[in-house]
């Protein structure tokens, strides 16, 4: 079988990952620290892990992911088997997908005791191992990548008690690793060794397996350290660094929960408007950064210049239309790229040539792109006149872009609203017009019916008295479909502006109203406590009304029975007006809300078709919503909600 039999996909993305450390972070079997291993102190290029275990089941959930990777990797796998007899180390790799019989005939794969390896001469020594490894590497690297072990060390305890030797050589390795293609995973059972022995040997590795987690250890110690005189005293420093590294990124973390938390608040708080929540996340951006200017900037289609739409520490807040920062390097930089773009300290750089930098004297600069759906809008940025003592980080940048990002959507919900209001509009000047021109003519066609009813009535035939019945029906039809469209088309621009309104003295006047249709229908109307709201008084009495007028036409045959109640739903408040009438069809309960759309004809009921989408409408302007909810026969609930007073 060839030697590459067991390289795949994974294998073939490798390229990217460039340590058997990185590798095992990207398993899944595996959690791991987020920070790249080249960012601390004392890393060398070495593999060397350690794996501390308490279960063979903890032992093998790391040890197999391990050895699959190198098999994957085409590097050549060596297992050293104490504990564990080699039929079991097999069966488990066999057990988690590792096709053994065909790593084992290619010789990719070998699995050996501790007698042909540690031990070969009966007693364990680091000197002999360390060459025994050496040895190893150089003919595995003549087929494959590397050489990658795993080696169980319980059975060194037998010849090293104290396991001097044992840590000895394990300090060695690093040495050997650091210019060698060879990973080493050393598997201790937690159980089995002296504490004081797993303390070395945690110092003793640069790389720690532990409970499923892989992580650079904080707690190595070099070889030239472990040995030196000087030890105790560079362990105690290393400690407190890591009791400071620890305190510091607690520290780092509650700063970013706080930043995250303060702008979530920012930006779901109803009562303040787009300018104002743009500041204060602005005012937060900056306090975070440390920093102090931010803004908006606008690029119009029609111009090549930035204009200032909102700034924050920087000019007096009168320079409106300003080109600041940008006709160069900043704002330009940033609108054209996909991704944040800043420079810690402009000194020195092409970006000093700036007309922000040399005027202004803006020294420090990250901004990223804002756009009004497809189309750029502008930048939202951040800066100072003092330059960064370091590099802007990749949480700043990703906090940045989520900001620009929620500026974004404001502005395409702000461009869409303005669109649609002004869609509106012109739909509303062009429904009064018509309704308005349609009066005339049609007050007209009514007077002069009514004018051949007075003077030729008598001459008229029975046939004859029905169709002129018909016409003044039609034309009295016809006027209120035109009243309803026009008060339909004025519900925005014709309301009243929203005020604190007591629902129950609503109601009141809405019962007085409707008090001769109540009677007739002998119809029962009960109701809860209802709420102060904010809104038009006018138009939602013109709301209760519809609905309760509708409740008593289609509430059958008995008594019409009507319920209004209301419940509070966390800022607004949900209404309910309740019938026990004839219901609705499942297919017809969102119809019913389309204006002049009728379920029943005329000679059933009686009406315009305008009544709940006249509601609908009113409900809608108030920032609510309204359905209704139905059973054929067992009648209906409409609902809707208001804002609370």
């Amino acid at each position: 079988m060839s030697r590459n039999a067991f390289r795949n996909d994974a294998a073939s993305e490798s390229g990217s990952i460039t340590t058997a450390f990185e590798a095992l972070q990207s398993s899944p079997e595996f959690r791991g620290p987020v920070e790249p291993l080249e960012d601390h102190e004392h890393v060398h290029a070495n593999d060397h892990f350690a794996l501390i275990y308490e279960s063979q089941e903890e032992q093998f959930a790391a040890v197999i992911p391990f050895l699959r990777q190198g098999l994957e990797r085409n590097e050549r796998c060596l297992y050293i088997t104490a504990e564990n007899s080699r039929e079991e180390v097999l069966e488990a790799m066999r057990e988690r997908g590792i096709d053994v019989d065909a790593a084992l005939d290619s010789g990719q794969l070998s699995v050996h005791d501790e007698t042909e390896t540690y031990l070969r001469n009966e007693t364990f020594d680091a000197d002999e191992t360390v060459a025994f490894i050496d040895a190893a590497i150089e003919d595995a690297t003549e087929e494959y990548e590397a050489l990658r072990m795993a080696g169980e060390m319980s059975s060194v305890l037998q010849e090293d008690p104290e396991g001097e030797e044992l840590v000895k050589c394990e300090a060695k390795a690093n040495y050997l690793f650091d210019d060698a293609d060879g990973i080493a995973l050393c598997q201790y059972n937690r159980n089995r060794f002296p504490s004081d022995v797993i303390h070395d040997v945690v110092s003793t590795h640069p790389l720690l397996i532990h409970d499923e987690r892989v992580s650079y250890n904080v707690y190595y110690t070099p070889p030239g350290e472990f040995f030196g005189p000087e030890k105790t005293a560079r362990e105690v420093d290393r400690q407190l660094e890591a009791l400071r590294d620890q305190t510091d990124a607690k520290v780092e973390l509650q700063r970013r929960e706080r930043f995250l938390r303060e702008s979530h608040e920012i930006t779901a708080e109803p009562e303040l408007d787009f300018e104002t929540k743009l500041e204060e996340l602005l005012d937060l951006g900056c306090e975070w950064m440390g920093l102090d200017a931010a803004g908006l900037t606008h690029l119009p289609a029609r111009d090549d210049k930035f204009h200032n739409q909102c700034t924050i520490g920087y000019g007096d807040g009168s320079d409106e239309g300003r080109t600041d920062p940008g006709e160069g390097c900043y704002c330009r930089r940033a609108i054209e790229s996909d991704e944040p773009v800043g420079m810690a300290d402009v000194r020195g750089t092409e970006w000093e040539d700036d007309e922000i930098y040399r005027e202004h004297g803006l020294a420090c600069y990250l901004g990223t792109k804002v756009t009004n759906g497809p189309t750029p809008y502008g930048t939202l940025w951040v800066g100072s006149t003092e330059p960064r003592d370091r590099e802007f980080t990749d949480t700043e940048r990703t906090f940045l872009e989520l900001m620009g990002q929620w500026v974004s959507y404001e502005i395409e919900r702000e461009h869409r609203e303005r669109s649609l209001e002004a869609s509106n509009e012109r739909l509303e000047q062009f429904a009064y017009a018509a309704s308005h021109d349609l009066q005339e003519p049609l007050r007209m066609v009514s007077s002069y019916l009514r004018l051949i009813d007075t003077q030729y009535g008598d001459a008229f035939d029975a046939d004859g008295e029905e169709f002129l019945e018909y016409a003044v029906d039609g034309a009295d039809r016809m006027r209120e479909m035109i009243d309803g469209l026009l008060a339909y088309s004025r519900v925005e621009t014709g309301g009243d502006p929203f005020e604190p309104i007591e629902l129950e003295t609503v109601l009141d006047d809405v019962l007085e109203d409707l008090q001769l249709r109540i009677e007739d229908a002998d119809a029962e109307i009960t109701a809860g406590d209802l709420p102060r709201v904010e809104g038009d008084g006018n138009q939602l009495r013109q709301v209760l009304q519809n609905l309760l007028d509708n409740a008593i036409t289609y509430g059958g045959r008995s008594p019409p029975r009507i319920r209004i109640d209301a419940t509070r739903r966390k800022r607004e408040w949900v209404l309910s007006v309740s019938d026990d009438g004839i219901g609705i069809e499942p297919e017809n309960q969102d119809r019913i809300f389309d204006i002049f759309d009728r379920l029943h004809s005329r000679d059933e009921y009686d009406g315009t078709g305008i009544g709940l989408a006249l509601c609908q409408r009113v409900v809608e302007r108030h920032g609510g919503e309204m359905w209704v909810e139905s059973e054929p026969g067992e009648g209906s609930t409409f609902f809707f909600t208001l804002p609370a007073a």
